[in-house]
């Protein structure tokens, strides 16, 4: 069985449970949101798979919450599409992150997507998570100091 098979069938087997979905997009090598279903291209558990591939593995309407911190890609269209209605979207970024802007009012609409919190205070649930560059600062640190990092909360209507 390949990776995107053992994908399919992981999703498919928490959907025939009654599990709750939540998502950890973009989460590294494993994830730092318990309970989350980690997905990302170089994940060693979890999901390993790129924003092309959501479709594919996730059906529309079936995650109630995606967690990108630092997205490394654009991904919201393919998120409004699996995330559940009244399901809601945590973007944890810093501001210089071109992935984590949101689009204007009218693709959020189409969407369907409303915004609960733009650039708001980290959430304090994430508040033990580490974030990374992928080029290192000056000083050649990779960690992207807490206080920088941002939250937007968007929210699927119903």
């Amino acid at each position: 069985m390949n990776n995107l098979e053992k994908a399919i069938k992981l999703v498919e087997d928490k959907i025939s449970g009654c599990e709750e979905i939540i998502l950890d997009l973009f989460g590294g090598l494993t994830s730092q949101v318990t309970g989350a279903i980690n997905y990302d291209i170089g994940a060693e558990e979890g999901i390993r798979g790129d924003v092309s591939q959501l479709l594919e593995i996730f059906p529309p309407n079936s995650v109630s919450e995606i967690i990108a911190s630092g997205p490394q890609a654009f991904f919201l269209e393919q998120a409004a599409i699996i995330l559940k209605s009244g399901g809601r979207i945590y973007i944890n970024a810093n501001r210089s992150n071109p992935f984590a802007r949101l689009p204007d009012t009218d693709i959020l609409n189409r969407l369907r997507l409303r915004v609960i919190l733009e650039n708001g205070n980290l959430e304090p649930r994430f508040a033990n998570q580490q974030f990374f560059r992928q080029i290192p600062r000056p000083d050649g640190s990779y960690n992207i100091p807490l206080p920088t990092i941002r939250t937007t909360i968007l929210e699927k209507e119903t």
